[in-house]
């Protein structure tokens, strides 16, 4: 195995899976929540938006980007590992699904382990620091 330091963000999402395969449906449909939660709140995200590194146009196509695989992929994006590792966590792409895999490890629902394993090998810090709450 790679040290850590050396693994790609594909590599880092592969070994993620094999430690907990059981929650990867919990954490694809969370991706999904989360994507959809920033397409509800597209006026608000762009009014608010102050991220230097990337624009708001950007972060949308991430987003279509990630809408279009799950739609194309289905339940083998938590199926299969590598299909969740290939598709969710590849080059630019992973971007969105690296933040949406930060902000599940804040909820309450993902248990502690994984939340360790997620900050391990993705970090703690999301991308967007817009905070959209779900409507009720």
């Amino acid at each position: 195995m790679k040290a850590l330091a050396h693994m790609t963000n594909t590599e880092r999402a592969y070994l993620l899976a094999q430690l907990f395969p059981d929650r990867l449906k919990e954490i694809t449909g969370f991706i999904k929540k989360e994507a959809e939660l920033f397409t509800a709140n597209k006026d608000e995200v762009y009014k608010k938006w102050n991220e230097m590194i990337i624009d708001a146009g950007f972060w949308y196509r991430l987003i279509a980007n990630f809408e279009r695989r799950y739609i194309k992929n289905g339940a083998r994006l938590y199926r299969n590992k590598r299909t969740f590792r290939d598709q969710l966590f590849d080059g630019y792409d992973a971007l969105f699904s690296i933040h949406a895999l930060i902000h599940y490890s804040e909820q309450a629902e993902c248990p502690l382990k994984l939340k360790q394993a997620i900050h391990l090998l993705f970090g703690a810090q999301k991308l967007v620091l817009i905070d959209l709450k779900p409507a009720s």
